[in-house]
């Protein structure tokens, strides 16, 4: 196929290091270069950059914050429709709530299609009235002008229709998938790493440490766990890190439990667990949630979100109440207690996560694109 019949697609996506960045490498990774000339619009650190450059792919390297500051704003949003001009874009597609809200209005009346996905609720909730009102009005703006919407989960398209007044079928569910090689691979021994007996009992998380993501519930759960041999480690960084720790000193579970911070080799940290552990208080998907599965990890998590999208309680993971730190123990203590419980959500577990490939998740991207090409 000569280059020019290629369509070219540009996304827009601000810095992260969780599921959305995973998702996007996968499919910049995944989709057919034969059919598509790819370009990216991200503030990646340089491995990152260099990763997607040996892969081919255009980036335009360009730092997108979290926050709303107008004139700063104003100039990414000039920035990004120059970039959109100069790459010749015939699809743009953005990823999170910043990145698509600058990415839109820098599109606005250009000869190109837009897509949305939505990867994580909208905060609204933490709004003041009148900045949720105005921000609401505009987004709702926006939404009418664009082409097509994905969510990563049904409980995320339900939040989307509701809130942003999305039509149902203006939105795709496409899952994320599980994508071994953005890892590094090695054989990790955290028993041998932190001196722990070859008998003891590993409970693992996965998760940004901010809020949301439970971790200080996980803490109070292993305050209840008073079996000595029982330890817990959490892969992840973030802003709440001292808050953290100072709630792990409080607890006195120093010598128990562990905040890693950021790793690169995540498939063989799972492999080192008995228990893997998602204590979220909201969740658009839940990734590490099938990628423990895959590893045949049991999982605990909480209702909320995705992930009871993936989770059939008891039968392939156990749910519980979120917040709930009595019920986040007694099932985890489940599986300390009961072996064939344990080897059963395993099995379960490893069976489910096969139904997230990336082949489909490229597959059901791929087939939009065509359909909104005009």
């Amino acid at each position: 196929m000569v280059f020019m019949d290629k369509r070219r697609v540009l996304y827009i996506v601000r810095k992260s290091e969780g599921g959305m960045k995973r998702h996007l490498l996968s499919l910049l990774r995944f989709l057919d270069k034969e059919k598509y000339c790819l370009g990216v619009v991200c503030s990646f650190e340089k491995d990152t950059i260099d990763y997607l450059k040996n892969q081919g792919i255009e980036v335009f390297e360009l730092e997108i914050g979290d926050g709303f500051n107008v004139k700063e704003d104003l100039s990414i949003i000039k920035k990004i429709r120059n970039i959109v001009k100069e790459f010749k874009a015939d699809i743009v597609h953005m990823h999170g709530f910043k990145a698509s809200f600058v990415g839109r209005i820098a599109c606005f009346n250009l000869p190109v299609k837009t897509i949305v996905t939505f990867h994580n609720f909208p905060g609204y909730n933490n709004m003041s009235e009148m900045k949720r009102r105005a921000l609401l009005f505009l987004i709702k703006f926006l939404n009418k002008r664009t082409d097509q919407f994905i969510a990563v989960s049904e409980a995320l398209k339900k939040e989307m229709m509701a809130s942003e007044r999305i039509e149902e079928d203006r939105i795709e569910v496409i899952y994320n998938c599980i994508d071994e090689t953005l890892y590094k691979m090695g054989e990790l021994d955290l028993r041998k790493e932190f001196n722990l007996p070859e008998d003891s009992f590993i409970v693992g998380s996965i998760a940004r440490l901010i809020p949301s993501k439970g971790v200080q519930d996980l803490i109070e759960a292993a305050h209840l766990i008073k079996e000595a041999d029982v330890f817990f480690f959490v892969a992840g960084d973030g802003p709440y890190r001292k808050s953290l720790e100072e709630k792990i000193k409080e607890k006195g579970l120093e010598s128990r439990f562990f905040l890693l911070g950021f790793r690169d080799d995540i498939p063989s940290f799972l492999r080192n667990l008995d228990v893997f552990v998602l204590p979220s208080h909201e969740e658009g998907f839940g990734i590490s949630v099938i990628e423990a599965m895959n590893e045949g990890v049991p999982v605990v998590a909480t209702a909320v979100g995705g992930i009871p999208e993936i989770i059939q309680e008891g039968v392939n993971g156990i749910l519980v109440e979120k917040g709930n730190i009595e019920s986040l123990s007694k099932a985890i203590k489940s599986l300390l207690k009961d072996a064939h419980l344990k080897e059963t959500l395993s099995l379960k577990g490893k069976e489910a996560a096969k139904k997230f490939s990336c082949e489909e998740m490229v597959k059901r991207v791929e087939e939009l694109y065509e359909r909104i090409k005009g």
